[in-house]
């Protein structure tokens, strides 16, 4: 299992959006409660729900993992681990998955400069108030001191990914004896 930590708008999303085209990861849809933003799909981006739903599937044990990050509850539904996985996290949940996975979770930190950060969450339509919050929120949430383990930290931009997909493949073809 692939995790993705990073701040808001760090490009956690592009970063495994490329992985998945390129390099043949499976996106373990997370579900929360947060509102859909305008171009992101219903069951392909996130399964967004009610609180109410939401906290049925906490109540069911349904949920490997969850937190609330803004205000919203976000988690990784059980249905929705995938062989190959790759899943997009905030601290505490990545910790949760760790705790329960151990050794099979590799865990990516996404670093990025707060200014390109707050670039892109104007340039998606956030509301200035709400991204002053979020940056701030961000600075204390999002720290690698805050995770149990960090298997990379990588800066985001475009050189990145192919050396995060060729270190992610190294790692399991060590663990596996194999080639992805």
């Amino acid at each position: 299992m692939i995790v993705i930590i990073g701040a808001s708008a760090s490009g956690k999303t592009e970063i495994a959006k490329v992985l998945q085209s390129k390099y043949n990861f499976h996106k373990c849809i997370t579900t929360t409660t947060r509102q859909e933003r305008v171009n992101e799909v219903n069951g392909q981006d996130y399964h967004f729900v009610s609180k109410k739903v939401f906290e049925t599937l906490i109540s069911n044990n349904q949920l490997v993992e969850h937190a609330i990050y803004n205000d919203n509850y976000y988690g990784l539904n059980k249905a929705d681990l995938r062989p190959n996985g790759l899943v997009i996290m905030e601290p505490n949940g990545a910790n949760q998955l760790i705790k329960l996975l151990k050794d099979n979770v590799f865990v990516v930190f996404v670093n990025i400069d707060k200014v390109l950060r707050k670039a892109r969450m104007l340039n998606r339509g956030d509301k200035k108030l709400a991204i002053n919050e979020r940056l701030a929120h961000d600075d204390e949430i999002f720290k690698k001191s805050n995770l149990l383990k960090v298997d990379l930290e990588i800066m985001n931009n475009e050189q990145t990914i192919d050396m995060l997909a060729k270190s992610i493949n190294d790692a399991y073809s060590l663990k596996n004896g194999s080639q992805q």
